[in-house]
């Protein structure tokens, strides 16, 4: 089984916007312009198929969903139900869009958390610019262990053009430490930091990484050999960030990757499937 730990699904009236906001230009200028054109259910389905993923990780916002609707977006609600609809082929995830709102994100991850098909809460510090150890996160991180959900982290410099000391991978080290039972998963490969984060996973057993929006091609060759040594495997999932990196051109590049059948399997699928596995 493949799991693809995040894909996206967006109205195109929203994509657009996004797309067209000054600070995401870098994003358009190393993706290109098809990024603005929202994919369908069907479609993402499709793209799926086509790579040979069995199940993907929809990301929705945490914000609730008269918010989400009126912001032109789908809900986590909207992507329980379309995980209903189509069996064994979508979970869900939650990120969340308004941090200065500790209360509502509290209340947010709990009933959410009663849904069987979500499976991970996501922060990604970017959006906010707030430190992704910031005090206003923290609550999200209780809510999260409380349910016992992982939590997905961008670490590493961003592709949109603002500041990216927010994504410093050092500061895990905070969170790690306050919530010890907590799995982790830093997203989006965390470039240029590999080494760091080879050190913490050595250090930090409940520390994961996720290959979302970074193409396998260019994986650090250290990072690589880590992630099919005794102590490595198991320990990075495969993303794509679909539509960013087209799912098949991200599997392709994993694909090509030279590890054992072991390592292959839990990158693309084991360690996936272990931890966003609800009890």
């Amino acid at each position: 089984m493949i799991i693809d730990a995040w894909v996206n699904l967006f109205p195109e009236a929203f994509a657009a916007k996004w797309v067209a906001q000054e600070e995401n230009q870098g994003v358009r200028q190393l993706f290109g312009d098809d990024l603005a054109k929202g994919p369908t259910v069907e479609g993402l389905l499709e793209a799926m198929d086509d790579a040979g993923i069995t199940t993907g990780v929809l990301t929705a916002g945490l914000s609730d969903p008269e918010r989400s609707h009126r912001l032109g977006g789908y809900a986590a609600e909207d992507f329980i139900a379309i995980a209903e609809q189509h069996p064994g082929r979508f979970l869900v995830s939650a990120a969340v869009d308004r941090a200065a709102k500790p209360v509502a994100n509290v209340r947010r991850v709990r009933e959410l958390a009663q849904h069987p098909a979500v499976v991970l809460m996501r922060v990604t510090p970017l959006v906010e610019q707030y430190d992704l150890n910031h005090r206003l996160y923290y609550p999200v991180y209780a809510a999260a262990a409380e349910a016992g959900l992982p939590v997905s982290i961008n670490v590493g410099v961003p592709g949109p053009q603002v500041r990216s000391r927010c994504q410093d991978p050092v500061h895990l080290e905070d969170v790690l430490i306050d919530f010890p039972g907590m799995p982790v998963i830093g997203a989006h490969m965390g470039h240029p930091y590999e080494g760091l984060l080879i050190q913490y996973m050595l250090k930090w057993p409940q520390l994961h990484l996720m290959t979302s929006a970074y193409l396998a091609t260019y994986m650090d060759p250290a990072m690589v050999r880590f992630m099919d040594s005794s102590r490595g495997r198991g320990r990075l999932l495969f993303a794509s960030d679909h539509p960013v990196i087209p799912a098949k051109k991200a599997l392709d590049a994993a694909r090509a990757l030279p590890l054992s059948e072991e390592g292959m399997a839990e990158y693309l699928g084991g360690a996936a499937g272990r931890l966003l596995t609800r009890a």
